[in-house]
């Protein structure tokens, strides 16, 4: 059973804390070129750490909920640690990939994958630290690019804090990119937050790492991300100076970042309905892609593609599964943990080209749990890993989000927009009819843009198809249209939605989304929906 994450209280009382010692005069020390010109004091620092995560709150209370369920698992632990090993190489390891896939899969950290709007990228790794008066931190991890999927980027990092936020940890770390991890120098804070674990009757420990970065070359530094830090073993805060209750830790290190190619981009849908989805119930046709980024890879007779499923997919679920590819012999592959995978083995030597597609389809896929009640799915990832021991010298592996929703629901949407045009020059089309299926979470799907005259911003413009799961026992789909700013998080100023829609509602009703949130400025996306 997942377990409420409350960091917003976490952060309230890290605030109450922070306001308390810059009463006493106990600030943050070090001198640290990130602060040139004055000395910060804990409250704007904890303010500015706040103000990050309750812009992707949402993203961040699932991440440090599935952590903590994947730490608690038999072998979460194991699979982290093998993670650390696979980082002892100095050169990028491919087995760090395979494993940092394989904790996304065994973890179910669905948004990992799934695009967070706003953010750039997800790393997942290894991080240590431990510090008295002045600490040393490392840490290693694997960022995967949401704009070029068909990169990865291995990060390792080294340095040290200064006076403050003492503790001795060693975990998983999770960090979020708002802009890509460069090589150069790092600098932030490390902000210790304690969250009550009712199922350990303990205090939870987690250290919340606000990263700028200077890239090699350049004079400042520019705020580029956070990692949130989950210890285990020991893990828990050491505090020497029993008379101060310190709380953050300036840092400075060094950042090694590369870009490589993962060699591999994996697509999975479901063919009734094109999306990355399965019903409740229902009985599906999953179409299977895999495109070669790289150049010409030869695979030899008895190369193998391992295709594990999302968890919420028994051992007889995936047994009852079908593959016919030809070239390939199909059966099943038990793992360390006893969960079942497909195996697809080659029967002859075959050139797989650059830009070359590897496509088949997996029949009689269905899936026999369904998500918790209160939740739009239960998010999952598919994970396709490639090795041939006699032509790769190293596996290719890659993933795909997949989600088991309650039911599937379309809806025909028809939309119209209302410009401004001092205002706005509109990038597409002003009108038009989709047809649309409900997707959990709260991505949005883009119907046109308008460009602002002024400055050159580029707003979006589209809706917003999930369900709603407020009433108990029901699942009800629901539409909204939505004017969002491109490629920013969800604020007041940056996105606006209509009232919602559902098949409940009266023929002809339609929702407004207007830019600013007032009809006075006279641009808006309309939409109506009918359901069915």
């Amino acid at each position: 059973m997942s377990q409420s994450t409350d960091l917003g209280t976490a952060f309230e009382n890290a605030l109450s804390t922070a306001a308390d010692l810059d009463k006493q005069g106990i600030f943050p020390q070090g001198d640290n070129s990130l602060f040139p010109d004055r000395r910060p004091t804990n409250v704007e620092i904890v303010e500015a750490s706040a103000r990050f995560y309750h812009e992707h709150q949402a993203v961040l209370d699932r991440a440090v909920d599935d952590a903590r369920n994947f730490l608690d698992s038999p072998d979460g632990i194991a699979y982290v640690k093998a993670l650390e090993g696979s980082f002892d190489s100095a050169e990028p390891n491919p087995l760090s990939a395979e494993i940092a896939a394989q904790i996304l899969h065994r973890g179910e950290f669905d948004l990992g994958m799934s695009q967070p709007q706003g953010l750039r990228g997800f790393g997942i790794g290894v991080s240590v630290g431990a510090s008295a008066v002045v600490g040393v931190l490392a840490g290693a991890d694997l960022v995967f690019d949401f704009e070029d999927r068909a990169e990865v980027i291995p990060r390792t990092w080294l340095g040290v804090s200064v006076k403050g936020g003492l503790s001795v940890s060693a975990g998983l770390e999770m960090s979020f990119w708002f802009d890509k991890p460069l090589t150069g120098a790092i600098a932030g804070w490390l902000l210790d937050i304690y969250i009550p674990n009712p199922r350990f009757k303990l205090t939870f420990f987690l250290r919340f790492m606000y990263i700028t970065q200077r890239p090699e070359g350049a004079t400042g530094f520019e705020f580029a991300g956070v990692s949130v830090q989950l210890p285990f073993g020991i893990g828990f805060p050491y505090r020497p100076d029993k008379g101060k209750d310190l709380l953050i830790a300036l840092f400075g290190a060094h950042q090694e970042a590369a870009s490589r190619t993962r060699g591999a981009v994996l697509d999975v849908v479901n063919k009734a309905t094109n999306l990355a989805t399965i019903a409740v119930a229902e009985t599906a046709t999953l179409q299977v892609t895999l495109n070669n980024t790289g150049g010409d890879i030869q695979l030899s007779s008895g190369a193998t593609m391992t295709i594990g499923m999302p968890s919420y997919f028994t051992n007889d679920d995936v047994t009852a599964m079908t593959i016919t590819y030809a070239g390939w012999k199909s059966s099943t592959t038990t793992g360390p943990a006893g969960g079942l995978s497909l195996l697809l083995t080659l029967t002859q030597d075959y050139t797989w080209e650059a830009g070359a597609d590897i496509v088949f389809a997996i029949g009689d896929v269905r899936s026999s749990n369904q998500p918790p009640y209160g939740q739009q799915s239960r998010p999952g990832q598919i994970v396709l890993t490639v090795k041939d021991d006699t032509s790769l010298t190293n596996p290719i592996v890659s993933n795909s989000d997949f989600a088991l929703v309650w039911a599937n629901s379309e809806a025909t949407v028809s939309w119209s927009t209302q410009i401004n045009t001092t205002q706005f020059t509109l990038a597409g089309d002003s009108s038009g009819t989709v047809d649309a299926y409900a997707q959990p979470g709260y991505q949005v799907v883009v119907l046109t843009a308008a460009k602002d005259n002024k400055d050159g911003t580029v707003w979006e413009l589209g809706y917003q198809f999930n369900y709603n799961t407020a009433v108990p026992d029901t699942v009800l789909p629901q539409i909204r249209a939505v004017w969002q700013k491109k490629g920013s998080p969800k604020t007041p100023n940056t996105y606006w939605q209509g009232t919602t829609i559902d098949p409940a509602s009266p023929a002809g009703t339609s929702s407004t989304a207007n830019y600013g949130g007032s009809a006075s400025t006279g641009s808006s996306i309309t939409i109506k929906a009918t359901f069915g």
